[in-house]
C-alpha cells in the first residue's frame, strides 16, 4: 500500500479582509458614539445655564414688581380710605377693582416668587416631625381651624425625611386648598392620615409615609385631573374659587425635589384625596 498524502489549502484573504473592515467600522461607530456623547453633554450644560439664567432674570423681575405694585396698592387703598367722599359711585367702583386686581397681582407675584425659591435653593434634607408639622400649620392659619373649618389627623403621623420649609408649603397648600374647594354654606371637613409603604431595593428595603388629605370638597372631573399640577391651571372662574393657579405646581416641585411622589384620587362631587409620599425617616 503506498502512503498517500491529504494537503488542504485554505485561503483567508477574504476573512481577514471581512475582519479588518469589522474592526474599522467598530472604531468609526466607537468615534461616532463618544463624538454624540460629548456633544450631549456640551448642549445639556448649555440647557442647564440656559435655564438656570431663565429662572434668576424671571425671580429677578417678579421680585423687582412688586415695589412698584406696593406703591399702587398703598396709595389706591390711601385714595379710598381719605377721598373715597370727593368721589361719585363708578369712581369709587374704578378704586376698589384696582385694589382687587393689584391684591391679585400681589397674590401671583407672591406665588412665582415661592416656586422660583422652590426650583433654585438647596433644600437640606433631615428628620421632619410630621405630626407637630400639621398641627402647627392649622394653629396658624384661621381659615384652617373652627367655626370655618373640621379637620381632623388621625395621628400620629410617622417623621419623614424632608425639607422643612417645602413641606410646610406642600401641607399648607393642600389644607388650604381642601378648605376652599367646597360648596357654598357647605362646612369644610377634612381627614388628615398616613399609611406606610415597603419597597424593596439594592440596599435592603425603604419604607415611603404616604400623607393623605380627604375632603368633602367638588371633587375634581377626571378628564381635568392631568392638568392639575401644571403651572398656572385653574378649573373655575376666578369669582368662584380665587387664586392664582400656582399652588399645586409649588406641591408637585417640592415634592420631586424631596424625592418624593404625589397623586390625586377624586370624583366629581365627592370630594377629593391628595396624597405625598415621602421617605420614612426609619429607613435613613
Amino acid at each position: 500500500t503506498v502512503p498517500g498524502v491529504f494537503v488542504l489549502v485554505l485561503d483567508v484573504t477574504e476573512r481577514r479582509r471581512m475582519e479588518a473592515s469589522l474592526a474599522a467600522a467598530h472604531a468609526e461607530l466607537e468615534k461616532h458614539s463618544q463624538l454624540l456623547e460629548a456633544t450631549v453633554a456640551e448642549r445639556t450644560s448649555r440647557l442647564r445655564e440656559a435655564v438656570g439664567e431663565l429662572e434668576a432674570f424671571s425671580y429677578s423681575i417678579a421680585h423687582d414688581m412688586r415695589a412698584p405694585l406696593r406703591s399702587m396698592q398703598g396709595f389706591s387703598r390711601l385714595l379710598l380710605e381719605e377721598h373715597a367722599a370727593q368721589l361719585d359711585a363708578n369712581g369709587s367702583s374704578y378704586l376698589r377693582r384696582i385694589v382687587a386686581s393689584s391684591d391679585r397681582l400681589d397674590r401671583l407675584i407672591q406665588d412665582v416668587l415661592n416656586y422660583s425659591r422652590v426650583v433654585r435653593q438647596d433644600l437640606r434634607m433631615e428628620k421632619v416631625d410630621t405630626q407637630k408639622l400639621v398641627d402647627d400649620i392649622i394653629a396658624t392659619y384661621p381659615n384652617l381651624q373652627s367655626p370655618r373649618a373640621e379637620i381632623f389627623v388621625e395621628g400620629p403621623l410617622p417623621p419623614v425625611d424632608a425639607n422643612p420649609a417645602a413641606l410646610t408649603q406642600v401641607i399648607s397648600n393642600l389644607l388650604g386648598n381642601a378648605v376652599k374647594f367646597v360648596r357654598p354654606g357647605t362646612l369644610p371637613r377634612v381627614r388628615v392620615a398616613a399609611t406606610k409603604r415597603y419597597q424593596k431595593s439594592a440596599d435592603g428595603q425603604v419604607t415611603w409615609v404616604r400623607l393623605e388629605f380627604h375632603d368633602n370638597g367638588i371633587g375634581i372631573p377626571r378628564d381635568a385631573q392631568h392638568r392639575l399640577f401644571a403651572m398656572f391651571q385653574r378649573l373655575h372662574r376666578p369669582e368662584l374659587y380665587e387664586g392664582t393657579g400656582m399652588g399645586l405646581a409649588i406641591v408637585r416641585k417640592a415634592v420631586e425635589r424631596m424625592g418624593g411622589k404625589l397623586g390625586v384620587e377624586s370624583e366629581e362631587n365627592r370630594g377629593s384625596c391628595f396624597w405625598v409620599e415621602l421617605r420614612a425617616e426609619e429607613t435613613l
